[in-house]
């Protein structure tokens, strides 16, 4: 039982090193999605609250360009810059322009 005690120290440097190395690399990943992801996404909420506004678009389709944008967030924040910006687009595209906005 001492001898599985001493491993453990060693074992558990190990795992720190490991969180340290991780931590480290889901920072940069992060700023990476700050650089590319949250511009685009602002453009696509944007979008899809004017589309509402507007109601010019089904609400359905509305409901699934925001689940896509949730799908094109986690992308992102895992580091797959380049699917989440397709992501983005797609949703931009399914959209397309707002029509008008109603005036009240």
């Amino acid at each position: 039982m001492v001898i599985r005690r001493r491993g453990v120290l060693p074992t558990l440097v190990l795992v720190a090193s490991l969180a340290m190395t991780l931590s480290a690399v889901a920072q940069k990943q992060a700023k990476k999605f700050a650089l590319d992801c949250s511009l685009k996404e602002t453009v696509v909420v944007t979008t899809i609250e004017d589309h509402g506004a507007a109601e010019d678009v089904p609400s359905d389709r509305l409901g699934n360009a925001g689940l896509t944008m949730l799908d094109a967030r986690m992308a992102c924040y895992e580091g797959r810059v380049g699917e989440a910006l397709a992501l983005y687009e797609s949703i931009l595209l399914d959209l397309g322009p707002v029509a008008s906005l109603r005036r009240k």
